[in-house]
């Protein structure tokens, strides 16, 4: 790059921006090694990951540039020539910077946008009259709900609000819907923090109620005007038409005198689903052909006075339909102006801020403060600015840093030298729209429409591909230049199309598309996860790790249903979900301590203290029933004294509950050494328990409130060491890459049917000083007037660029191969279905049930086989920083395959074994990939095969392994406002009859009937009335019992 001091990195996935980006950073740290050199640069990201990223790519970066040669010969090589230097030298001032960072880290600004936001919010917390010690919330969840629950606890003794409130309900029920207000306030409050929604809300949030009621009544009697203009209106129109002698019969279908007719009997909805307008234009028949020619002269002649009648009066339906729709939501309205008071009473309350309200308040701070002194305040200057994942910035973001980054461009240092401004990003990659990310000003930058400053930008356009194999390289090249064709608007081709076509600097690639058979939701779900299977039992058989393998998917529920397959199928897997704290089975122990401290009345809690301490104990199987039965519904001390006795150790309530909630947690643990206190979840739960004894209580009854909000936020770090499949939704692996990458579900709609409240501005006439209306979107908005045209559009096209982003984001992924599971295109909405079916069929291809599409060659892997590893004696080290008294260092042990230990191993072997034989037929494949995958071992295969094959052949048990009857195994019950129960097999067959398995190991138990009984009940409230239920028990003998 030249010495052009504003530069535009528009990169596409896998380019290497983050590499481009530490060059640029590094060209000019390195110029002059100084401490004011390195306060002189600031780089700004998102998320502290990418932060680490960063900061790490610097620093290993100088670490290899300071050695002698260097690995790093292409960023050597550009270095020395911009820079002018011998690599020695380079090798030196690398050194030297690294140490001064080491030595001055605080001055190494590699920030998200959020802590510099704090930073200067910090600096002028006297002009934005916050106290002295405030605090800022990261997580505003806890404010939002005590904002709702203030709101509602109102009720009673704000008049204004109860009467609010009580409106909002009847206005519910009126529409068919639950009373209970409370969601809907969940939902309103969040807008409060969404930069898409502030600035609405900013220009009527100081309205008082009375201007407010004004409001009101004066869009009341506007829409009795409207609604009367638009009747007289229609009523001159069938006057005028009656005088002219036209009859409905001369018209296309009568629609023309249909159409005023309807206005006049104040009929104002779906007035123009219908072609009338076209016809009006000339672009469709207005008469009929065989009307006679002086009707048609007569037609013409009258068709401008038509035309007149026809649009005033659409100006007024779409006048009356925007004020109708505002008046609904009036209620909620001001229910959301009342939220935003309340939300800032209690930030001054408690001397807190939220972070999502920072943009607003630096916004009014650089409009009305010279730069200079905000740098002042700040504690230094800045010169050079390096803004990453540009595309996900926000309006109000950068118009926050366009002062201070101007002041820098425009001005000089000490030496002459002028600031300068890296901006890097890609427009395809834009998935937070909903959040506030505006993708626009990125493309406006890229094709020079708009310039906040007088320096001219230089564009550079990164078009190789570092990452994927060219093979699937070629094809986002080939599929996104197609796709593109699919917007109306030139930029979006251009982005799509031509400028992102890369060239791949890897060989090899593999891509394969399959389809499964078109349905609804409970026929696709369960085809898409057997193809997901599918593909992965083909991945591993190709020698790839589980490991190598991520599964994307669109929705957390998706990842559920395929995290549970992929258990059920014994493949690992780590999703956001199985990295929770609160699953960990040592933290709910504890948990339920600590409950029980402060609760000791409910019982509900000994089962799985129990359960925990027979698995860590290895108890007798056949024992558990029996003290379990003898003890769970003791009192809690004697249940607890009944405990120490069975498990030797020594416990004592009364002293747990005098302790404060960190000792607690310490005195549980000393007290059971099987919770190992280096568990990655135990670690940082016990950190979490630290964190809020430090800054909110030391009180157990106060964490417990705070762990039942907010323990499904809390979730460890994923380990790229663990041997597991990796599951996430497409926005979780942004920036993200993997050798192998399987993407179910592909069939999102362009235009998903999502209800979304959108802001109608009042710009001119009487309702100005309103501001705004506040509805939910639809496609009567098209008829609203030119500024429902226009929020419409620009609605669609968002939903479609987010289709597209999203979409690129997910078939960027992938290093080695990518699968991609779509299904057979219907006749509804535009979907990803459609896109990959008309591209492949443009390559002359076929994609069906029978056809799938492909590109190169899946190659086979060598690999080290993980049963080549002691696993006994395979430790790693994690390193964890411990609190209090756990300073040794952190060892996991691998459990151990060698050896089945007792009867419940066996029964879970052979359980998982006959979960995947539907039929006896299956039985040698089933054998065959559970000793591939690891899940059998070679020495027990022989002995599961026999013992499988004597249940399948069993008199009572045979027939229903034989085949032709519609079988599931391990399905999900799901039982409103109850349990989820999971019946072990289920045959439907043919002639209605209904028929259940459940597998047992050891001696038959009362409870066992019970639940089987269940699953009977279930089953009949479905409409199966004719259900056999049979228990099953697998031990050395096979037992049957059929239960009546």
């Amino acid at each position: 790059m030249n010495k052009n001091s504003f530069h535009i990195i528009n990169a596409s996935a896998g380019a290497g921006k983050t590499h481009s980006l530490v060059l640029e950073y590094l060209k000019i740290l390195l110029k002059d090694v100084s401490s004011r050199s390195l306060r002189s640069l600031l780089a700004l990201t998102f998320t502290n990951k990418a932060v680490s990223e960063m900061k790490s790519r610097i620093l290993k970066t100088l670490l290899s540039l300071s050695k002698l040669p260097s690995e790093e010969t292409h960023i050597t090589t550009n270095l020395c020539d911009i820079l002018n230097i011998s690599e020695k030298e380079l090798s030196l001032r690398s050194y030297q910077m690294l140490r001064m960072i080491l030595l001055e880290y605080a001055s190494f600004d590699v920030i998200t946008l959020d802590k510099f936001n704090h930073r200067l919010v910090r600096a002028f917390a006297k002009e934005f009259q916050l106290p002295h010690r405030f605090e800022i919330v990261i997580d505003p969840s806890d404010l939002l709900d005590e904002t709702v629950n203030s709101i509602i606890d109102g009720v009673g003794e704000d008049k204004i609000l109860s009467r609010l409130l009580l409106d909002f309900s009847i206005d519910k029920v009126l529409n068919d819907k639950d009373w209970d207000v409370k969601k809907d306030l969940d939902d309103f409050v969040r807008l409060l923090l969404n930069e898409n929604d502030r600035r609405p809300i900013n220009s009527i949030k100081n309205k008082t109620f009375k201007t407010l009621q004004s409001d009101k009544s004066l869009l009341e009697m506007e829409l009795v005007k409207t609604k009367k203009a638009a009747i007289e209106y229609a009523e001159n129109a069938l006057s005028f038409l009656t005088k002219k002698g036209l009859e409905p019969k001369d018209f296309t279908r009568s629609q023309l005198h249909k159409h005023f007719q309807d206005v006049s009997n104040q009929y104002f909805f779906n007035l123009y689903d219908n072609q009338l307008e076209a016809a009006l234009l000339g672009e469709k028949s207005l008469y009929n052909k065989t009307l006679s020619k002086e009707k048609k002269c007569l037609i013409e002649e009258v068709l401008p006075q038509i035309r007149y009648f026809f649009y005033q009066i659409k100006d007024y339906i779409g006048a009356y339909l925007v004020i109708e729709q505002t008046l609904k939501s009036w209620t909620p309205r001001m229910l959301l102006q009342k939220m935003e008071k309340q939300l800032d009473v209690l930030q001054k309350e408690k001397e807190i801020r939220l972070l999502g309200e920072f943009n607003s308040k630096i916004s009014r701070l650089v409009k009305h403060q010279p730069v200079p002194f905000i740098y002042e305040r700040l504690g230094g200057r800045y010169q050079h600015f390096f803004l990453d994942e540009f595309q996900d910035t926000s309006e109000l973001q950068w118009e926050n840093l366009i002062p201070l980054v101007a002041n820098a461009l425009e001005s000089q240092d000490l030496s002459g030298a002028n600031g300068s401004l890296h901006l890097v990003g890609d427009p395809k990659q834009a998935i937070y729209r909903w959040r506030g990310g505006n993708m626009e000003q990125f493309i406006d930058l890229i094709n020079k429409s708009k310039n906040p400053f007088h320096i001219e930008a230089e564009i550079f356009s990164l078009n190789k591909n570092f990452r994927s194999g060219e093979e699937i390289v070629s094809f986002n090249n080939d599929f996104f230049l197609f796709i593109s064709k699919y917007f109306n608007i030139e930029k979006y081709q251009n982005i799509y199309g031509e400028e992102s076509q890369q060239k791949a600097q890897k060989k090899g690639g593999y891509l394969c598309v399959e389809t499964i058979p078109n349905g609804g939701k409970d026929i696709t779900t369960p085809l898409y996860i057997s193809k997901t299977l599918t593909f992965v039992s083909k991945i591993i058989s190709h020698g790839y790790l589980k490991s190598d393998i991520a599964i994307l998917v669109r929705k957390k529920e998706q990842a559920e249903e395929i995290g549970k397959a992929l258990a059920q199928a014994n493949y690992n897997s780590v999703s956001s979900d199985s990295l929770m704290v609160s699953q960990s089975k040592q933290v709910q122990f504890i948990i339920a301590f600590l409950k029980l401290s402060q609760y000791p009345s409910k019982m509900e809690y000994h089962k799985l203290i129990l359960d925990f301490l027979w698995e860590t104990r290895g108890k007798d199987d056949e024992k558990y029933h029996e003290f379990a039965l003898k003890n769970l519904q003791l009192k809690t001390l004697s249940f607890l004294k009944a405990l120490e006795v069975y498990f030797d150790f020594t416990f004592k309530m009364e002293y747990l509950q005098k302790l404060s909630l960190f000792d607690a947690v310490n005195y549980i643990l000393s007290c059971f050494p099987k919770i190992d206190p280096n568990d990655a979840y135990v670690h940082f739960f016990v950190e979490d328990v630290y964190e809020f004894s430090k800054t909110n209580s030391s009180s157990v009854n106060s964490y417990l409130g705070y762990w039942e909000h907010n323990s499904e936020q809390s979730r460890i770090a994923m380990s790229d060491r663990l041997e597991a499949i990796k599951l996430m939704t497409i926005h979780q692996a942004k920036g993200l890459e993997f050798p192998i990458v399987i993407l179910p579900f592909m069939d999102t709609p362009m235009y998903p049917a999502i209800t979304e409240k959108i802001w109608y501005p009042f710009r001119e006439g009487k309702l100005e000083n309103i501001k705004w209306g506040w509805f939910n979107f639809s496609k009567e908005l098209r008829h609203y007037g030119f500024e429902g045209i226009k929020l419409y559009n620009n609605y669609r096209l968002n939903q479609q660029l987010d289709a597209f982003n999203v979409l690129y984001v997910a078939l960027t992924r992938s290093v080695e191969a990518l699968f991609i599971i779509t299904q057979e295109v219907n006749t509804g909405d535009k979907t990803y279905a459609h896109w990959f079916k008309n591209y492949i069929e443009l390559q002359g291809k076929t994609l069906d049930n029978l056809n799938p599409y492909e590109r190169g060659v899946l190659p086979l892997k060598k690999q080290i086989k993980s049963n080549n590893i002691d696993n006994k004696s395979k430790k790693w080290d994690l390193n964890l920083p411990l609190i209090s008294s756990w300073e040794s260092r952190v060892i996991l042990d691998f459990y151990s395959k060698d050896r089945i230990r007792d009867a419940r191993d066996w029964g879970v072997l052979i359980h998982n074994i006959l979960a995947k034989v539907t039929t006896r037929d299956l039985i040698p494949e089933v054998i065959q990939n559970a000793v591939k995958e690891e899940t059998l071992l070679e020495s027990y295969k022989d002995s599961v095969e026999e013992k499988i094959w004597e249940i399948v052949k069993h008199p009572i048990l045979k027939r229903f392994f034989n085949g032709g009857e519609l079988v599931m195994c391990e399905k999900d019950l799901l039982i409103p406002n109850g349990p989820t129960l999971r019946p072990d097999r289920i045959n439907f067959s043919n002639n209605g009859k209904t028929s259940v398995l459940d597998y047992k190991t050891g001696n038959p138990k009362k409870d066992d009937i019970g639940q089987i009984k269940k699953y009977e009940l279930v089953l009949n409230d479905m409409g199966y009335d004719d259900v056999d239920i049979y228990l099953v028990y697998i031990n050395l003998e096979i037992e049957v019992i059929k239960i009546d």
